[in-house]
């Protein structure tokens, strides 16, 4: 590649990308942004994880809530393990059609305006106006959702689903011990995969931008690489350093997940600024860059 980082971009390396990139993530406020899609996916999760959890109740499933509780004190921090345990302990006693319907329309209508404050940050990325009607722009945020809700569901199932949980299942449906040498060993390629596809989507189909899909930009494969580096350091600092429960006591689980998607918003934003910064210097009228020392 002759020492660029894109075989695209013949006179741009990865330090002088990486400057246009933290600047134009300053000067679009993505940290504002951020701040929207942290608040509305809080809004979503808990709706969405009633709605999930009554539906799969109806399966009947011996030992299934038991599973979940376990799984989310090993996968999250205390604290908001301690949140998420309470809401399926709630579902375990008076789970009905009820709170399928009420999880699956407030889930629904949190998150598709999540997605839409992410077409807004995108477009800004971008530098582009939006120019889809409204009456397109509704019925496209609720689709979006689905899809990456489902994408989601894959990946969240592919990194709770350790070695000893699949060989139980494995022994109920007539699976051998290879299938789960072989989960053993693809468990995390498959996830880390699934949010590549995540990234590709989102960064192809909702800025209002006329480019071709790309399952593998840099934007993407930064974004997924920061986010799982940020994830583990962030468990480990929750579990050992902070002191959430002596600042806001009840609530620290609440602050705790709501720092999470904060740093994951900011994490899938800041690839978004790289492929845009990308597309821009392509096409030959990315933003001069600031040698001033004063922001504009």
């Amino acid at each position: 590649m002759s020492g660029k980082l894109y075989p695209e971009l013949p006179d741009v390396g990865a330090l002088e990308l990486g400057k246009r990139v933290f600047r134009e993530f300053r000067r679009d406020d993505m940290s504002l942004y951020a701040a929207a899609l942290s608040y509305h996916g809080l809004l979503a999760i808990f709706p969405f994880l009633i709605f999930l959890l009554s539906l799969l109740s109806f399966l009947r499933i011996p030992g299934f809530f038991e599973w979940v509780i376990e799984q989310g004190n090993v996968a999250l921090p205390p604290d908001a393990a301690h949140v998420v345990n309470d809401v399926v302990g709630g579902i375990q006693e008076q789970g009905n059609g009820g709170l399928i319907s009420f999880g699956a329309l407030f889930a629904l209508g949190a998150a598709s305006t999540g997605v839409r404050a992410l077409m807004s940050a995108l477009n800004t990325a971008y530098d582009i106006v939006e120019t889809r009607a409204w009456w397109k722009k509704y019925p496209l945020s609720f689709i979006y959702t689905l899809g990456l809700a489902v994408l989601l569901i894959v990946a969240g199932g592919g990194f709770v689903l350790g070695p000893q949980t699949v060989e139980r299942l494995s022994g109920k449906v007539g699976l051998g011990d290879a299938f789960v040498t072989i989960w053993a060993w693809l468990r995390f390629p498959v996830v880390v995969v699934v949010l590549m596809l995540v990234a590709a989507l989102v960064y192809y189909i909702v800025p209002n931008v006329d480019q071709p899909f790309r399952f593998i930009t840099p934007g993407a494969m930064i974004a997924v690489l920061i986010w799982i580096l940020a994830s583990i350091g962030f468990s480990v600092y929750v579990n050992n350093f902070s002191t959430y429960n002596a600042t806001y006591g009840s609530l620290g689980g609440i602050v705790i997940l709501l720092l999470y998607f904060f740093i994951s918003a900011a994490v899938l934003l800041l690839g978004a600024e790289i492929n845009a910064e990308i597309y821009h210097l392509k096409r030959g009228h990315a933003q001069p860059q600031d040698t001033s020392g004063v922001e504009e």
